[in-house]
């Protein structure tokens, strides 16, 4: 009697079950398609990719800034006329 010849499918789950990785049910190999969740991404990280996604908010807006500029403005003239 002649011996069945292997498939394909069945050559690679024999080679995929020896490396150990995968518990092999006989008809599944579990966690084959397992895929590992990446780790959290870095402030640094987050700030590139919203570069990148055109995604940029900056934290301070060009608002803030020239309301900030405006008073110390008002300040030093403040301070100026006070001391002479």
């Amino acid at each position: 009697m002649t011996k069945k010849a292997l498939t394909r499918e069945q050559k690679v789950f024999k080679e995929l079950a020896a490396t150990g990785r995968y518990v092999s049910t006989g008809k599944v190999l579990i966690g084959l398609t397992h895929i590992p969740k990446p780790p959290a991404m870095t402030q640094s990280e987050e700030l590139i990719q919203n570069l990148l996604l055109n995604n940029y908010h900056p934290l301070v807006s060009d608002r803030v800034i020239m309301y900030f500029a405006v008073v110390l403005v008002v300040l030093t003239s403040l301070l100026v006329s006070c001391s002479k």
